[in-house]
């Protein structure tokens, strides 16, 4: 639905004639001829439009996926990266669209988009497999169970949204499984007619199959914007309130009050992204063990991704052994560089006790003299041009309760820690094919 959303965002430009005209019905019918302009930019760009209906205020049109590679191409352009293998995994997919000019004081164009007719290859693997299924999402479709509304106001400047709650339950063979999701609801700013900024909330998301599998995750809220001048430079950040899953009676797992944040930038074409995630707490329940992880923190860095390769690399057949590699050599060559800023937990308990927490960093660099054929030949050559450094401190109480594992205990036995102010230290680097630990060399 995004990336469609992206496609019909040019609709929406029909309402700019608002502020040049003095009467509605001059701008509905500039309206109609933009949307004609709009719907065969769409026809040249691997879509079909099919069951056009127009009426004074509204239209009516179904629009098609046939040609997966015009399509990727068109969203490309468009600034919506999607990759080949995704667009031909959509062939057939049909969305039905509602227009409405001028419908409230609000809305310059509004929109309702809803699937009427699921992918090809989607439909013709559950026809084999499960025509009862097939039969709910027939009803589904028939009932735009799955619709998603946009409104875009009159300044063009903004918009906002929802997308229908839903509450399915499909029953298989004595079995029932119940999905919902309520209260997705969004909205944003547009720039130079392109998204700047984007928020949503997410009141629940749910599936209950029974004791097999619970899952449920509530309070979902965030968004992001745009910082710079490619589609890559966006900082998003989200929060959740809980994630819940139950599978019994083996596993339970709850964790609360989850942050996440992305910071992509682009510089001189090369991908810099920091991602920082943090949970309150994480229990889990297992084998009549609980434990519970407070205050975990994962920080994260890649840089020197080169976006021209990633880019090419999203549209290559997978097929094209050659070209893969010959993006994935220019990818290695700008010196990638993964940082592991910080992963640690406060503390852990195991059924009450406890066992306080860990921290860790690292880093892995791959030098850009990196040669995708030289390795092919001589694996042992990758070893001159990969960098590794990690450092890693665990509490006493968490390395006693680690030693207990019998393939842990030979690995510690083999590779003893250093001590300090009652942690485990190991500070492990892996220069050009040679490993030391602790500053003794293996």
């Amino acid at each position: 639905m995004k990336k469609l959303g992206f496609g019909l965002i040019g609709l929406v430009l029909i309402a700019a004639v608002y502020y040049f005209t003095n009467g509605s019905a001059q701008v509905i019918r500039q309206a109609k001829q933009q949307l004609n302009n709009e719907l065969s930019t769409l026809q040249q760009s691997g879509f079909s439009v099919k069951e056009r209906k127009s009426e004074k205020k509204k239209d009516h049109f179904i629009i098609s996926f046939d040609n997966p590679e015009k399509i990727v191409q068109y969203l490309n352009t468009q600034g919506a990266e999607m990759a080949l293998e995704d667009a031909k995994a959509l062939k057939g997919l049909q969305v039905g669209v509602d227009a409405k000019y001028l419908p409230d004081s609000y809305s310059a164009v509004s929109l309702d988009l809803y699937p009427v007719a699921l992918p090809n290859d989607m439909m013709k693997e559950l026809e084999e497999e499960d025509k009862k299924l097939v039969n709910h999402l027939r009803d589904m479709l028939a009932q735009k169970a799955l619709l998603l509304h946009v409104d875009f106001n009159k300044m063009l400047s903004g918009f906002k949204g929802y997308i229908k709650d839903i509450n399915e339950t499909i029953e298989e063979d004595g079995e029932k499984a119940t999905i919902a999701a309520k209260g997705m609801t969004f909205e944003g700013e547009t720039k130079e007619e392109k998204i700047s900024q984007f928020s949503q909330k997410i009141a629940l998301l749910s599936l209950d199959a029974g004791k097999a599998l619970q899952v449920k995750v509530s309070d979902i809220d965030g968004g992001y914007i745009r910082t710079g001048t490619t589609p890559y430079d966006i900082t998003s950040r989200y929060r959740t309130g809980s994630i819940a899953v139950h599978m019994e009676p083996q596993l339970s797992l709850q964790i609360k009050n989850i942050e996440n944040e992305t910071k992509n930038s682009v510089n001189q074409g090369l991908l810099k992204s920091i991602v920082t995630t943090k949970a309150e707490t994480v229990e889990i329940n297992q084998a009549q063990k609980k434990y519970t992880i407070e205050k975990s923190l994962f920080d994260f860095t890649a840089e020197n991704l080169d976006v021209a390769a990633l880019e090419a690399l999203q549209k290559t057949d997978p097929g094209d052994e050659a070209r893969i590699n010959q993006l994935t050599q220019q990818l290695l060559s700008k010196g990638i560089v993964l940082t592991l800023n910080k992963f640690s937990a406060k503390k852990i308990t195991e059924n009450g006790k406890n066992l306080n927490g860990f921290d860790m960093n690292g880093t892995v660099s791959i030098a850009k003299s990196f040669d995708m054929n030289a390795v092919s030949q001589n694996p042992l050559l990758a070893l001159d041009a990969i960098d590794i450094r990690t450092h890693i401190s665990v509490s006493d109480e968490l390395y006693a309760h680690i030693f207990q594992d019998p393939r842990a205990m030979i690995m510690m036995m083999m590779v003893p820690p250093a001590t300090k102010e009652g942690k485990k230290i190991y500070d492990i680097v892996f220069v050009k094919g040679k490993i030391t630990v602790n500053g003794i060399s293996f």
